[in-house]
């Protein structure tokens, strides 16, 4: 394994300390780094989206943050684009990709690939969410075994994200998704990923989790929110997220301040549980609690040597 073919990633639950640990890492071995987050995109969302500063970046490069200045889409195909060619970029500087965030689909996005698409969409997700909310996820979980008994079998009868997204898959290619997933491509197949995955008892990063919240109030939340508002289209995809969507329910008088904390806090911490089933799923994980740093930069080191 060599410099040049390698990406490091590192990746965790919400609140556990990843930019921390990329930024130092990236001090060591001479690294630049990819955001991997859904929601740092967008400019102007800073506070909900625990957005680096310009100091805690110490001078590292930073990419993928601050993008968008609008509300359009952004999904783990545009991510697979945009990472690469940055990759590219900041390997022909003779520098080491480090890719950090949560966003999970997009840090699998890289390894896994990303399935072709057809442009046209005979059937929306939004539609069959909807079923899912009328009938329940296991009338569309049937429908799936009856196309794709291994599929359906592997994902479970609850887990209504993928059970949607295989319908979806289906209805819009006429094809099994257990098909589709045989097609999909990667930039990235001639590269080798380090994934540093970063983790620490659960009731430990619960109250990282509480404290970044209230941080996230005292700095200017709800003021950040109620600018936001008057700038962007309600309908932009950070106010669909945890921070955001619980003070636009605060700022709409739907619930009172200390409601709305406390439930940043329960959304964050169910979405921190997510993130982590998630990653387990993956076996390639070498996983280390963020306290015990000089663990991580021996093993990175060594597997860059």
């Amino acid at each position: 394994m060599t410099k040049k073919n390698i990406v490091i990633q590192v990746l965790g639950p919400t609140g556990v300390g990843k930019s921390g640990t990329a930024v130092k890492l990236a001090q060591k071995i001479n690294g630049e780094i990819i955001s991997a987050d859904s929601m740092q995109v967008y400019k102007h969302f800073d506070i909900g989206t625990a957005k680096i500063s310009e100091q805690e970046k110490q001078n590292i490069p930073h990419f993928l943050i601050d993008i968008l200045d609008d509300c359009s889409q952004f999904n783990a195909s545009i991510f697979l684009e945009k990472s690469f060619e940055i990759t590219q970029q900041i390997i022909a500087r003779g520098h080491v990709p480090i890719v950090c965030g949560g966003t999970a689909l997009y840090l699998r996005t890289m390894i896994k690939g990303i399935f072709p698409q057809n442009k046209e969409q005979k059937v929306s997700r939004d539609e069959l969410k909807e079923i899912v909310n009328r009938e329940g996820p296991l009338f569309l979980w049937n429908k799936l075994n009856d196309i794709d008994p291994g599929y359906a079998a592997k994902i479970g009868k609850n887990d209504t994200v993928r059970i949607i997204r295989a319908m979806e898959i289906y209805y819009n290619s006429g094809l099994p998704p257990s098909e589709i997933f045989k097609q999909t491509e990667t930039p990235f197949k001639e590269f080798q990923f380090l994934r540093v995955g970063l983790n620490m008892e659960r009731a430990h990063l619960y109250r990282r989790i509480e404290k970044r919240v209230d941080h996230m109030i005292e700095k200017g939340l709800v003021e950040e929110v109620k600018k936001l508002k008057t700038r962007c289209p309600l309908h932009c995809p950070p106010f669909k997220s945890v921070g955001y969507k619980e003070i636009l329910l605060h700022l709409n008088q739907e619930i009172d301040l200390k409601t709305a904390v406390n439930l940043i806090k329960q959304h964050t911490r169910n979405f921190a549980k997510r993130q982590l089933s998630w990653f387990r799923q993956e076996k390639d994980i070498h996983w280390f609690d963020p306290g015990n740093y000089a663990e991580i930069e021996d093993f990175v080191l060594k597997q860059l040597t």
